[in-house]
């Protein structure tokens, strides 16, 4: 039973090691160029909240204004709360 108990310990203190050395080698690995950025303008989806890219934004209709949304449940959302 001891011995399970050390291979257990010794296997995760390996993981942690291993993820620590990833933690700090990843700048080196990949490259230290800049981080890509998003090119387009973000918009607030106005019945959940949530940021999302004009250009992949849906387009929601109500009260015969078009506003941007995140998904079809927030499009059929703003659609039937204008009804």
């Amino acid at each position: 039973m001891a011995r399970i108990a050390i291979f257990l310990f010794l296997f995760f203190a390996v993981l942690l090691f291993l993820r620590v050395l990833r933690v700090f080698l990843a700048p080196h690995l990949r490259g230290s160029g800049p981080r890509p950025t998003i090119a387009g303008e973000m918009v607030r989806d106005p019945v959940c909240g949530t940021w999302v890219d004009r250009r992949l934004a849906l387009a929601g209709r109500r009260g015969g204004e078009w506003f941007p949304v995140c998904s079809e449940e927030c499009k059929k959302s703003l659609e039937s709360a204008s009804a």
